[in-house]
């Protein structure tokens, strides 16, 4: 019955390459060498009659044919390696990308919650700050993401899940607020600047001007926001940070928020969680979802 079927590594190959839409980066995901890859899809070719790729100088795009096979493949595959983690009894694994701020700061440090509650789920986390593409990078299973969730019509093949607003504050230890409760003129003020320019300025700076009126306030500028709160924790300085960024230290009371005019909340953008088509009905992604959305409405203004 299957007989006429090509062989199952030129299938990965040849998925893996269109996919990423290199033979090199393919090459790298299945721990082979180039050569072999562009070897099992000429034979695939040859077995097809057709031609799957058109060939360039530093690039290979599909042909009609090509991406007609590439969704077969893609899904086939998938439906195996679902089917295969069952029977095998395996603990199931998630790859979530994220920022390295919300990373170290929030899922991090809440994580055992979700590996107590779901010990058969295994969560991977790649910290960083460019963006992946979750259409083709199966290396990734499911991103958390930092701004407004694009509109669900512009990417049909993934899922916007919204999670939560975040609310900033002004956050330092104990000992600064009560070393400068008196006199704000010589106050340190940290802020956040995104190193993404699309995401939209919230205004900080007119909000701490508004509160020291009487000087020029000194503000200083990180470009990650575990580095804002870590000034704050050493004493240098009030970090206006989200809320969700220094749960734990609240927690343990390394910081606090101030009072009077300081205590004001500032209403900052959304977390969303990016959910490609192939993981939508996975148990461990839906029980991942879940809890994200549970554990964060806890914590929400």
């Amino acid at each position: 019955m299957f007989q006429q079927l090509p062989s199952l590594n030129a299938i990965k190959a040849f998925e893996s390459a269109a996919r990423l839409n290199s033979f090199k980066d393919a090459a790298n995901e299945l721990n082979v060498t180039p050569t072999a890859i562009s070897h099992q899809i000429r034979a695939l070719e040859d077995s097809l009659k057709v031609r799957l790729f058109e060939r360039k100088t530093r690039a290979v795009t599909l042909t009609t044919e090509g991406k007609l096979l590439a969704a077969s493949a893609n899904q086939s595959l998938q439906d195996l390696l679902s089917t295969v983690s069952q029977l095998k009894g395996s603990s199931s694994t998630l790859t979530i990308s994220t920022t390295s701020s919300f990373a170290a700061m929030w899922l991090v440090p809440n994580l055992a919650d979700f590996q107590q509650q779901y010990p058969g789920i295994d969560i991977q986390i790649r910290a960083e700050e460019t963006l992946i593409d979750m259409e083709h990078d199966r290396r990734v299973d499911m991103a958390i993401r930092y701004g407004e969730p694009p509109k669900q019509r512009e990417i049909k093949a993934l899922t916007h899940q919204p999670l939560v607003q975040e609310s900033l504050g002004f956050f330092a230890t104990p000992e600064y607020w009560e070393k400068h409760r008196k006199n704000l003129s010589d106050v340190v003020f940290f802020c956040t600047q995104w190193k993404n320019p699309n995401l939209p300025n919230l205004g900080l700076e007119e909000t701490i001007k508004s509160i020291v009126v009487d000087s020029r306030p000194n503000i200083r500028y990180f470009d990650d926001e575990n580095l804002t709160a870590q000034a704050a924790l050493s004493g240098q300085g009030i970090a206006i940070i989200s809320q969700l960024a220094v749960e734990n230290s609240i927690k343990n009371g390394w910081l606090t928020q101030g009072t009077d005019k300081m205590s004001k909340s500032i209403t900052g953008l959304h977390y969303y969680l990016v959910i490609p088509k192939r993981v939508q009905t996975s148990q461990a992604a839906i029980h991942f979802k879940e809890w994200l959305q549970l554990t964060l409405a806890k914590v929400s203004p």
